[in-house]
């Protein structure tokens, strides 16, 4: 396994068990009936949001590691590189942009840091296109 796809590895895998520990914190809080939680439907629905996507792009990040053209020879070094670093970005800035929206949100907006889940997004489509090029060419 070459340096990069360890990165998405070791990502993809801290990542999954940090989103899986958030949700697990999301069900404590609506166990334990905290108002701060449940009596904000923003609040809910963007913490959620986080979580989903924090697990979901985790496993992305993880099919990257393990079944990509990025493993390919054909692939350089700086274009695998490039491509999964855009992913990663793409998985850590999307999950963590609602996260941090959900925190403080306000008269039924997200609080601003909610503008990085549209940049990770276009980042991580960015990665998963390259990814799809590759594909196409080496195999």
């Amino acid at each position: 396994m070459n340096d990069e796809l360890r990165r998405c590895w070791r990502f993809g895998w801290t990542s999954l068990a940090a989103w899986a520990l958030f949700g697990l914190a999301l069900e404590a809080a609506h166990g334990f009936k905290i108002a701060a939680y449940l009596d904000d439907n923003l609040r809910h629905t963007i913490l959620r949001l986080a979580h989903a996507h924090g697990v979901i792009l985790a496993l992305v990040v993880l099919a990257v590691a393990k079944a990509s053209p990025l493993s390919e020879p054909a692939a350089g070094a700086r274009a695998a590189r490039r491509t999964a670093g855009l992913v990663r970005a793409g998985a850590l800035l999307v999950p963590v942009g609602f996260a941090l929206g959900g925190i403080a949100p306000h008269e039924g907006d997200p609080g601003w840091p909610v503008v990085l889940v549209p940049l990770g997004g276009l980042l991580l489509v960015a990665g998963l296109a390259r990814l799809a090029w590759q594909s196409w060419r080496h195999h």
